[in-house]
Order: C-alpha cells, then structure tokens, then sequence
C-alpha cells in the first residue's frame, strides 16, 4: 500500500479498510482477562452470531469503540510529540495555573470531544474567548460540505467524529460521523471468579475505633463514641479474603477496525466557498491517510487494555481493502513506517491543492473561571474522596 494506492481507493468506489486480528492473552490460550467494568461492576456480555457456530455465543466487550479511538488518539500525540509526525492541532495550556494537581497541557487528541471540547471552548487565544476568536469563529461555519476550517484546525476530528454541541450552535452543532471503528471482543467466554484479603503486618485489631477529624486525618476514638469508625476505613487493619465473579476466559479474542471511506467522501473541502475535485480528493484521501496511521501506531504500541488484560495478536497485523462488490478483500502490511510514509504523501498533496494546512500549534490559555473551577474540584476531592465520580 502507498499514498497513490490509498488515493485511488478513496475517490474511486471502495468500501472500506478493514482489519480483523485475532488476540490471546499473554499468557497463553485459557490465560484469565478482566473486562472493563460498567455500572454496578456489570461486564458488557451479549450473544453473537459467529460462522461455524450453530448458535450465538457469549461474548464480552474488551474494548470499546470509545476506548478504541481513544488509543488510536493517543498514538497519533505520542507520535507528533516525537516528531515522527507533523499535524495541526489546538492545546491548552495550564502550565502557569494555580492548581493543586498541576497539567502540563491538553490538547484536541487528548480532550474527550476533541476540538468541540468544553475544556477548548472555556479557553482563550491572546485574551479572547478560543470560540469567539477570529479562528475560532471558523468552527460555526463548518459542515460536511465545507470541512476546510476542521482540516486546518483538528483533521483528526474529521475522522474520529464531533458533535459541536457545546458551541454557539447548542444542539444544532455542526455534527461529523466516526469514520474510523474499532473494537476488541472476546469470544465464547465463561466468567470466573476473583478473591481479594489484605494482611495487616501491623495486626491492628477491628475492636480499636477511630474517627475522622475535621482537617482529612484520623484519630482514636473512644469505646461507643459518636462517629467512631473501625481501622479498615482508613485502610489499616486485615480484610478478611473474599470472593466473587471476576474476570473471564475465552477461546479467542478479535480486535476489529473498519474506516468507512463512503463517509470520508462525503467530505468538501472548498476554498472561498469554490471547490475543485483536486481539492476534495486531497482532502479526503489526508483523512483516510490518518485512520490508517493511527491504527498502525496503536497496533504497535501493543494491546495492553488495562491491569490483568494484556493481549497478544495470533498472526501479523494486516489490513484489507474492500474494493468492488462481489471481489476478493486485497490485504496489505501495516506498519508505522509505511503509514507514516503514506500519511506525508497525503499532507504533500493537501498542501499542493492549496488547502490549509498550519504547522504551529494554536496554544490557548484556560480562562480564569476555568482555572477556579478545576482547583475547587481538586480541593473538593482532596478533602472529600467519597466527592470524587466513579
């Protein structure tokens, strides 16, 4: 696969780029992994139908589609930060505020909404709110069918999907569908069990009350006293072993990945409201061109999806491209080296059909409202854990 290969693809009449790798735990087929956790400490379990089977079987949700984009995000602002890669972007950055529990920066790949992110929106540019900033202002008059303001502010938007709902629009945001899917899936599983005890080197006793003082410490308390708490709530003491489900087995699990490129086609990018098809197609290849590199640089930074669900690929991570219906998938390699080289090829040709393309970051500063808000939040949790959301 090359950029002209990538090109013809996205303008011509092909499906999409396609991924399915099959995963085993690291330590082996039969190795325990451990879902996410949703409420009530629920596994996402449903029934799927799978070729060969005669039944749907159960199958657990290893990694959202959420959480997918998240780490593809991730891999594309490792890779910018060491200069493997060159992409515009927006940051906030929060070195000099006031905060308990410093942050460096976020920028638009790290925030959840990505450049219509309220972090971003409650930022400033030289003074001035970032949304009503003369570069901010772009965003309101972005559409499927002018997506030049995104490309030169946020491409990665434009693949990864926003919703500007938080903008001067409110619910009438301008919205851009996901074009890039992923999700891992573990398949035929069965749930276990997991136990949990804590030894006290110490051998504090639970007979021995406490209680909390008012500035976040502790301190004895006497028999029957109002408030008095055992040593186990401020985590001093033995926990009796327990045990409960936790964790699953499975025969196999499959990281998938589509990049629809019918909705990257329905991408314009116009110049003073004229569009020209050599436009579009640099364009729209450019997005194409960053799904296929953020996988590649996920891909290679392994399938380590939380504690005790570390994964391992059966076979070489490749891609196809479905073409014309009726035909063959056509497979190619994915690795960074190739993607990285496609993806300069893709940036090459925006910048030769004259579309925008800025090479310095857009730094905002938080607002001061902004700033005041994360430290109350920060005191709130320093003083109160039982304040801080699951």
């Amino acid at each position: 696969m090359n950029y002209k290969d990538l090109s013809v693809a996205v303008s011509g009449s092909a499906c999409a780029f396609r991924g399915r790798t099959r995963l085993q735990p690291a330590d082996g087929v039969g190795g325990k992994v451990f879902p996410p956790t949703h409420l009530n400490g629920a596994y996402a379990i449903e029934k799927r139908v799978v070729e060969g089977r005669d039944a749907p079987i159960d199958c657990v949700l290893l990694d959202s589609v959420q959480s997918h984009a998240n780490r593809c995000e991730e891999a594309l602002q490792l890779a910018i930060d060491r200069e493997q890669i060159e992409m515009p972007l927006v940051e906030v950055d929060f070195s000099d505020a006031d905060l308990i529990n410093p942050v460096a920066r976020i920028t638009a790949l790290e925030a959840p909404h990505r450049i219509s992110d309220a972090i971003l929106r409650d930022s400033e540019l030289d003074g001035t709110a970032f949304r009503k900033s003369d570069l901010g202002r772009r965003m309101d008059y972005a559409s499927l069918k002018n997506a030049t303001p995104l490309l030169d502010l946020s491409p990665h938007s434009l693949l990864f999907g926003i919703w500007d709902s938080t903008g001067p629009r409110g619910g009438l945001g301008v919205k851009f569908q996901r074009s890039l899917v992923g999700e891992i899936i573990g398949y035929d599983i069965s749930v276990g069990k997991k136990t949990a005890s804590r030894i006290d080197p110490l051998q504090i006793v639970s007979a021995v009350p406490v209680k909390e003082t008012k500035d976040n410490d502790w301190d004895l308390a006497k028999e029957k006293e109002k408030g008095a708490i055992k040593p186990s709530a401020i985590n001093h003491g033995n926990i009796p072993p327990t045990i409960e489900e936790g964790g699953v087995t499975m025969a196999y699990a499959e990281h998938s990945v589509v990049i629809s490129l019918p909705a990257i086609r329905r991408l314009r990018f116009p110049i003073d409201g004229e569009y020209t098809r050599e436009r579009d197609q640099a364009g729209q290849s450019l997005v194409a061109a960053i799904g296929v590199l953020s996988v590649a640089l996920a891909t290679e930074q392994g399938f380590d999806l939380r504690s005790r669900c570390l994964l391992w690929p059966e076979t070489k991570v490749t891609m196809d491209l479905l073409d014309q219906p009726g035909s063959d998938p056509k497979p190619f390699d994915l690795d960074s080296e190739t993607a990285i080289a496609i993806y300069n090829d893709a940036v090459a040709a925006v910048q030769k059909a004259g579309l925008p393309w800025r090479t310095e970051r857009v730094v905002l500063k938080p607002s001061q409202k902004l700033v005041k808000l994360v430290r109350a939040s920060q005191e709130k949790a320093t003083n109160d854990p039982e304040a801080v959301d699951a």
